[in-house]
């Protein structure tokens, strides 16, 4: 494990320091899609604030990392430069802010320990010690947060929920969930292709040669097999020929739906300090229908829980994220 400067600080952030923490992965290391062990997680550090500092892993969404954050766009300001700006104006907390290296192959791990890699010890064994040894930072669940959206809100619910003695504040912005509205429909667009190119290794194959990118059904293709490997070991969970559900199959997904695990972890979830979703009303993914039926789930668990919807859909998230940092800062007034 290494902290280095670089050319992130170019960005001429006010309230920060940029570091970037390499990690060199252990458990990543032969990882079944040969994807790099190295992982480089910028961190933002506030340059004036009292320590313990409490902290943020930030995860990101399908098909990107934390290192993206820090992208420069046109003519509006990154996610960084608005988190930097919400800080100098009191709309955001002064913590120490992790952007997650998960990036696979495929897109994205769902931050599980599946046939992508180990993931998720990835994140709890090497890098929340490795930001304990590196940096002043509070030790109480109450100060550490875990917060992204879509597949990133995905894995706070997930890491918030099975590990709540180490996240105590999960924020979740249109995670993935309620599988047979969000996923379904890309497994079957995606069958022909399966079937044509030969299956995740096939379509591997593909996808590293540059062609399938150039392929219709692209995003569809990579969510239908990214998906597969982190849930059901490579399988789909309808037949290739027909598209009837293999229940045994679909069994091993929908057991990674929040909406069927999060409900093993009831007693977890009422140990959190704040828990909070946010999705947009008109969600191409369909995800507002599943974030509905956790948030009455929740209610009639009485757990203590921030719900709401904006008029907007998946691709809107973006200014979502400073809804988020306002409630952090009240949070931790």
């Amino acid at each position: 494990m290494v902290r280095v400067l670089d050319q992130l600080s170019s960005l001429d952030l006010k309230s920060f320091h940029v570091e970037t923490l390499l990690v060199d992965s252990k458990v990543l290391k032969g990882n079944p899609l040969k994807d790099p062990s190295l992982r480089r997680n910028p961190v933002l550090i506030p340059k004036e604030s009292a320590s313990p500092l409490p902290v943020v892993f930030c995860l990101a969404g399908l098909m990107s990392k934390g290192m993206d954050s820090f992208s420069p766009r046109f003519a509006e300001f990154n996610t960084v430069q608005n988190l930097d700006r919400a800080v100098r104006g009191g709309k955001a907390p002064k913590a120490l802010y992790v952007f997650v290296d998960a990036l696979t192959a495929w897109g994205g791990s769902q931050f599980l320990n599946s046939h992508q890699g180990r993931y998720e010890d990835f994140l709890m064994k090497e890098l929340v010690p490795a930001i304990h040894q590196s940096y002043d930072v509070s030790s109480l669940p109450a100060h550490w947060c875990v917060t992204g959206g879509s597949s990133g809100g995905y894995g706070a619910l997930h890491l918030g929920s099975k590990f709540p003695d180490t996240f105590g504040v999960i924020a979740a912005l249109a995670p993935d969930c309620f599988f047979e509205a969000s996923l379904l429909p890309d497994i079957y667009k995606s069958l022909s292709d399966w079937n044509e190119l030969g299956g995740p290794q096939g379509l591997l194959r593909e996808l590293k040669s540059g062609r399938l990118k150039k392929h219709k059904n692209f995003a569809q293709i990579i969510n239908a097999v990214g998906m597969s490997l982190c849930y059901a070991g490579g399988e789909l969970p309808i037949d290739s020929e027909t598209g009837v559900l293999k229940p045994a199959v679909w069994k091993k997904w929908r057991d990674k739906d929040p909406l069927v695990f999060l409900p093993k972890r009831t007693h977890n979830l009422k140990r959190l300090n704040a828990l909070y979703i946010d999705v947009g009303n008109r969600d191409q993914f369909d995800l507002h229908l599943g974030c509905r039926q956790l948030h009455r789930w929740l209610k009639s668990k009485k757990i203590k829980h921030h719900y709401s919807e904006f008029n907007g859909t998946h691709f809107d998230l973006g200014p979502r994220r400073l809804e988020v940092w306002a409630w952090l800062k009240k949070l931790w007034a």
